[in-house]
Parts: structure tokens; C-alpha cells; sequence
């Protein structure tokens, strides 16, 4: 029985790993599968980790190769946002259970407002390119906050912050900077997880086997795909949990 738990696991990762770098949103859906299966949801919030940073890897190969990747700029704020996810993952090892999915579930709602309202739409380039530095700033120290404590649909806020601040900003581009940014600060807020022992190993091997065959190929098709089918399946998928968290 683990054992075919083992193969589900993957083959959600491949398609959240293809979905979180196309669009967004992935984790918001691997987490609540992961506690489906069994995991403590704080176990749950250290493992998707391990998979979303098997899946940048790959992915960034795809954004370097294809020319998307704007490196001054993601590691600029990538900075802020690091240093934030280090104190939300602090906080997010000491919360319970039952406080993680009912913030969890608020969030998935949110997301899957956003996703509807699709805001991004009014965003881009609203702001000059000097105002938009320290509001990007500010505004990514927030988000590496909210990534190290949930993470997920953290590339979505993400994406929302780029369009909104940054003229004429390519898509292909905010993708990139996503992706680079998220795998900076994982990589570094995982350790809180790891230090506290809330990893489990054999789901997180299986869903970064999965996450790493999607992140590739969507790192490969993020520039030419259009996300309206994938976002419409995302946003039933997310309410769905979400009403299962509730009450759950």
C-alpha cells in the first residue's frame, strides 16, 4: 500500500511541478494531497519544500538556456526575501495542525479569487521602473515572510508584485525571476524544516522525482503556453481542497 502511495505521490509531482512553473499556484494543491495521505500538515509544509527546489533546479536550467533569466534583478530580491522566510519558517515549525489548515484553506480561497479576478490584468507596467525599487523591496520582504510560513501559491503573488511594478516586464521573464527568487529562499528557509526534523524523506523523494520531470518541462513550454484550461483546472481543484480542509 505505501508503496502505490509512493507512485500517487510522484505523479502529483509531475503535474504540480509542471504547474507551478507555467502558472502558479502548485503547492497550493500538494499540500493539502500530502496531509490527504497521512503527513502532519507541519510535515506536510517542510516536504513540498524539498520538491519545489528539485523542481526550480530544473526549471532555471530551461530559463538560463532559453535566455529568461534577468539575474541582477532576482538576486537583488532575493535578498529581503530570504531573510523574511527564515523568521516565517520559524513561526511555521511552532504552529498546530489544526491553526495550519484553517490558514491554509483561507488562503486557498484567496488564491482562487485571484486567479478568477486575474488582477494581474490591470498590473502591468503601472508604475516608473525608480518608484518600483523600493516598493519591490518591501514588498518581496513580505512575500519571503508568507513563503517561509505557507509557501503555497507564493509564485503567484510573486508574479502579481513583478506586472504590477515593473513596466513592460515580459512574461517569460517574470517566470524567471520566480523561479530563481523561490529557489534562493527555499533553499535557505529549508534548514529551519530540517533542523526541526520535519521532513519525511520517502514522500519527499517521490515528489521531487515528479516535481523535477514537470518543473523541466514546464520550464521548457512556460513561454508559449497558454494557462486559461490549467488555470480553470486549478481554481476547481484549489476550492475543492479548500472545502475539505474547512471541514476537515
Amino acid at each position: 500500500m505505501e508503496i502505490l502511495i509512493l507512485f500517487a505521490v510522484l505523479a502529483v509531482g509531475i503535474a504540480i511541478g509542471f504547474i507551478n512553473i507555467v502558472s502558479a499556484g502548485g503547492s497550493m494543491l500538494t499540500l493539502p494531497m500530502l496531509i490527504f495521505f497521512g503527513l502532519p500538515s507541519t510535515v506536510a509544509n517542510g516536504t513540498n519544500r524539498i520538491a519545489i527546489l528539485v523542481q526550480n533546479c530544473f526549471a532555471l536550467y530551461q530559463f538560463h538556456k532559453n535566455g529568461h533569466l534577468n539575474w541582477r534583478l532576482s538576486l537583488m530580491l532575493a535578498v529581503p526575501t530570504t531573510i523574511a522566510s527564515v523568521y516565517g519558517a520559524r513561526i511555521a515549525v511552532n504552529i498546530a495542525d489544526e491553526t495550519f489548515d484553517t490558514l491554509l484553506a483561507t488562503f486557498m480561497v484567496i488564491f482562487a479569487v485571484l486567479l478568477i479576478i486575474k488582477p494581474q490584468r490591470y498590473m502591468k507596467g503601472a508604475l516608473n521602473l525608480k518608484i518600483s525599487i523600493p516598493l519591490l523591496l518591501v514588498a518581496f520582504t513580505l512575500i519571503g515572510f508568507y513563503g517561509g510560513t505557507l509557501q503555497a501559491g507564493v509564485g503567484f503573488f510573486i508574479s502579481l508584485i513583478l506586472l504590477m511594478l515593473i513596466p513592460r516586464i515580459p512574461m517569460a521573464e517574470v517566470h524567471g525571476i520566480k523561479t530563481l527568487v523561490v529557489t534562493i529562499y527555499v533553499s535557505i528557509s529549508l534548514l529551519v524544516f530540517i533542523f526541526n526534523d520535519m521532513i519525511d524523506w520517502k514522500f519527499a523523494i517521490a515528489l521531487s522525482i515528479g516535481s523535477a520531470i514537470g518543473g523541466s518541462f514546464g520550464g521548457k513550454y512556460a513561454s508559449i503556453m497558454s494557462d486559461r484550461l490549467l488555470q480553470r483546472i486549478l481554481i476547481g481543484a484549489i476550492i475543492f481542497f479548500a472545502l475539505i480542509l474547512i471541514l476537515k
